[in-house]
């Protein structure tokens, strides 16, 4: 069985063709060189917590961005986070002694933190 034909409700209207902008050249920014004596950042408390938990979070076989979203999902279950919390606030304190002898200053003094 045949369909009949529509009829159309307005002549149809020239399409016209839309001219691409052209962009300037984006000028590439260099990335400054690591400096290896530079001293490494402190640990979050999830990265602390994670480096304790990973071995039993891990199955065989199991693919690392698997064992990261399970990680991520019982890191948001834990009630009781200060113990990782504060063994990540002495690691930044570490951070920022470390940082300061690098670079021949005096270390900044946390900001108190907001809640």
């Amino acid at each position: 069985m045949a369909r009949p034909a529509k009829k159309s409700a307005s002549p149809k209207k020239a399409v016209k063709p839309v001219k691409a902008a052209k962009s300037p050249k984006k000028e590439r920014k260099v990335k400054a060189k690591k400096d290896p004596n530079a001293p490494k950042r402190g640990k979050t408390a999830y990265m602390i917590w994670l480096a304790e938990n990973r071995a039993r979070l891990t199955k065989p076989g199991m693919p690392v961005t698997e064992v990261s979203k399970a990680a991520g999902v019982e890191w948001g279950n834990v009630k009781d986070k200060s113990k990782w919390e504060k063994l990540a606030a002495t690691d930044k304190a570490r951070y920022e002694k470390e940082k300061a002898a690098y670079k021949g200053g005096s270390p900044k003094k946390a900001a108190p933190k907001k809640k």
